[in-house]
């Protein structure tokens, strides 16, 4: 059996606080294990917060991420959506998660640790431009 959960995500604290209790609520109700739990929202927690902070330069009031999780017997499917990254950007980041794909940043290093703490939590990850060309889709799964 699968089951896909989606949410449109406003660029708020408020509505982070929410979809993480959103998404624990459901996967419990799915009966995901603790680990997996705590994976997914901290990988979600990550994606969304990094989105609000670094996107300030760029986001438009009206913007709104989208988030999907997609749960299985085998694992939980997570994809997330910002459409407002610009293609700039979005190489940056590219850059960014090659660069902490091998482990965390150095101390000294003061950008990466949150797509370090991602990429970490998610198997299978993978990070491009959207299938609509607008923005990035950032795609993985935590096994159960």
């Amino acid at each position: 059996m699968t089951d896909s959960f989606h949410y449109t995500v406003r660029p708020e604290p408020l509505a982070v606080r929410s979809l993480r209790g959103d998404v624990r609520d459901a996967l419990e109700q799915h009966g995901v294990d603790d680990r997996s739990i705590g994976s997914v929202v901290l990988v979600l927690d990550e994606l969304v917060n990094n989105s609000i902070e670094h996107g300030l330069a760029y986001r438009g009031s009206e913007d709104s991420f989208d988030v999907v999780v997609t749960v299985s017997d085998e694992r939980i499917g997570v994809e997330f959506h910002d459409p407002a990254v610009p293609p700039d950007v979005l190489k940056d980041i590219l850059n960014l998660f090659a660069a902490v794909s091998d482990g965390a940043p150095p101390p000294d290093f003061e950008r990466g640790r949150g797509l370090f703490l991602i990429s970490d939590g998610l198997e299978g990850l993978r990070v491009e431009s959207a299938d609509d060309g607008h923005g990035m889709r950032v795609r993985g799964h935590v096994a159960r």
